[in-house]
């Protein structure tokens, strides 16, 4: 790297900066991960531990997700990892987050749901940057377990949770299965924000619009390759959280195949950029910021009118959106 791009990286750093597409879990790094297998005696060798960091797939991403709770024991543990994420943001220039968690997954894994969801909250309160919690259903798990974490996003709603979202595996439980869950989640005034358009075609989006009638969609991508589905896109003014990194990793776009950021960006779809899984991928906000400069012709200029969708686009109350826009125009000029 040359003293000017790292002269160019330093100063991004210290542009202010939101991220609305992040999941906590997916944010305990191998150095995490050892401290953690050293401080609950765990039998993990390096290779074994080493393997859950690289994926070949989309199926066996969402295993080795799953597996990284192994480590995690306790809410407090949680509570530790919050912590470690949120000095690695700060680190990045981020001054609000809204972080995905899985109360359904952490069960899976030993971990009461709804007590260390309550312990993450409150310690939530004495951190920074500030963050509003996702909390992120597993779309193909059992139907109650959907009603489960819908049930903690509205007990937790005014305690820092923002939305629900929707996980997992698009193929194997698409939009129109879960119509009568979104009729619920819309009774409950609750904000839901699905993944979609990430492995799946434009179609299957299109069915994620009509059921869930989000503000915003983690992902989004597979829209590039409709121009009505952007349009409809750009004209609903649907906020995409675009993850270029994790969409190669999890090989949602092919290698041999161009990022589609560029042509959603040309049509008008309002979208911001997000690391999704940063530990799992070896992504930053900044690389991924940098990213988009060299292969979707991002100026200075577009980075920053994206972070101001993001901004809007932020679950805060309205006030505190007005105020991160302007802390976002008044960092980036």
């Amino acid at each position: 790297m040359t003293r000017a791009e790292i002269a160019a990286n330093l100063g991004l750093n210290h542009r202010p900066k939101i991220e609305l597409h992040l999941h906590l879990e997916g944010c305990l790094t191998p150095s995490d991960a050892r401290y953690l297998s050293r401080k609950h005696d765990l039998a993990w060798d390096d290779d074994r531990l080493l393997s859950l960091y690289h994926h070949e797939n989309f199926g066996e991403f969402l295993v080795h997700f799953g597996a990284l709770l192994n480590f995690v024991k306790a809410p407090e543990d949680l509570c530790w990892l919050l912590d470690r994420t949120l000095t690695r943001l700060r680190r990045q220039g981020v001054i609000y987050a809204e972080i995905r968690v899985s109360p359904s997954v952490w069960e899976r894994h030993g971990l009461p749901a709804e007590i260390s969801l309550r312990t993450l909250l409150n310690h939530a309160t004495r951190v920074s940057p500030p963050v509003g919690f996702i909390v992120d259903a597993v779309r193909q798990w059992a139907p109650a377990l959907l009603l489960r974490d819908l049930d903690l996003a509205c007990r937790f709603r005014n305690r820092g949770v923002v939305a629900l979202g929707i996980g997992g595996d698009e193929a194997a439980a698409p939009a129109g299965s879960l119509r009568a869950f979104a009729d619920e989640c819309r009774a409950r005034k609750m904000p839901v924000i699905p993944h979609s358009g990430e492995m799946m075609a434009a179609d299957e989006l299109v069915s994620a619009l009509d059921v869930f009638q989000p503000g915003r969609i983690g992902h989004g991508i597979s829209a590039a390759g409709s121009c009505e589905v952007m349009d409809t896109l750009a004209r609903r003014g649907v906020h995409l959280e675009v993850c270029p990194t994790s969409n190669r990793r999890t090989g949602a776009v092919a290698h041999a195949k161009r990022h589609p950021l560029r042509k959603l960006w040309r049509a008008g779809v309002n979208l911001s950029l997000s690391t999704d899984d940063p530990a799992l991928f070896g992504a930053t906000l900044c690389q991924e910021l940098r990213w988009a400069q060299r292969s979707a012709g991002w100026t200075e200029s577009d980075m920053a009118r994206s972070q101001l969708m993001a901004a809007h686009a932020s679950l805060l109350p309205r006030s505190a959106r007005q105020d991160l826009a302007r802390r976002i125009q008044a960092g980036w000029g």
